[in-house]
């Protein structure tokens, strides 16, 4: 399966530590006598930037895989993708489909991710063989198009923790449990609130199963909450 272009995750973050590594680095040289401080809190700097790079290049789709076989997906499943951003999970959960139907729903905020659009979603599709198989709403995850029960599969990936605050959170996963059929699949992979999820969740007839705690294939590191609707 050929890999698409997922772009770069929290770009102005990542650029932010990078500059700031190579300027702490420069003035410590020229400084060293006085400041080599500075050389220590670029390195620092540097070496968060360059994680953080590696994540969105190649930890994220380490992370894909993972997810989707925990999934066990049949191939005749609907799913879902919350805050599908540029689509790397909406992608690979399409590629396990046959005669399933994968959606996704973003407003694609840039600051999330790097080229992140409609546009960018229909072009890796195309790159991964999934066209057929996906449709792309814009739409608000505390506020879906879709009917009661209706998806088999849910994943969000990085998405939930961007809401402000979490009562916004809250609306978002009570639709996740609206939507979701009796017997639905979940995974949920965020950097923060995994345990407020958790609690939502459990009070919406959801089944924890598992939490994969600490995956440092991403920076910061996150966690994968895998529930099921009972």
């Amino acid at each position: 399966m050929k890999r698409g272009k997922y772009g770069l995750d929290a770009p102005v973050v990542v650029i932010g530590y990078i500059s700031g590594g190579i300027l702490f680095s420069i003035l410590g040289i020229i400084l060293y006598s006085k400041e080599s401080w500075m050389i220590n809190l670029g390195i620092i700097f540097l070496i968060i930037g360059l994680y953080m790079t590696y994540g969105s290049k190649i930890g994220k789709y380490k992370m894909r895989k993972k997810i989707i076989q925990k999934l066990s997906i049949k191939g005749n499943e609907i799913a879902l993708d919350v805050g599908c951003g540029r689509g790397l999970m909406l992608n690979g959960v399409a590629s396990k489909l046959n005669s399933g139907k994968a959606y996704g729903i973003d407003i694609w905020n840039a600051n999330d991710q790097s080229g992140n659009n409609y546009d960018a979603v229909m072009q890796n599709a195309k790159i991964e063989g999934t066209e057929s198989k996906i449709k792309v709403i814009n739409s608000d995850m505390r506020k879906m198009p879709f009917q009661d029960g209706y998806f088999d599969i849910i994943v969000s990936s990085l998405a939930i923790h961007n809401l402000k605050n979490n009562d916004e959170r809250k609306k978002a996963l009570l639709e996740i449990a609206r939507v979701a059929k009796k017997g639905c699949k979940l995974a949920i992979l965020d950097l923060a609130h995994i345990k407020y999820y958790e609690g939502i969740l459990s009070s919406q007839g959801f089944e924890i199963e598992h939490i994969d705690k600490f995956q440092i294939q991403i920076f910061p590191p996150v966690k994968v909450l895998y529930a099921e609707k009972r």
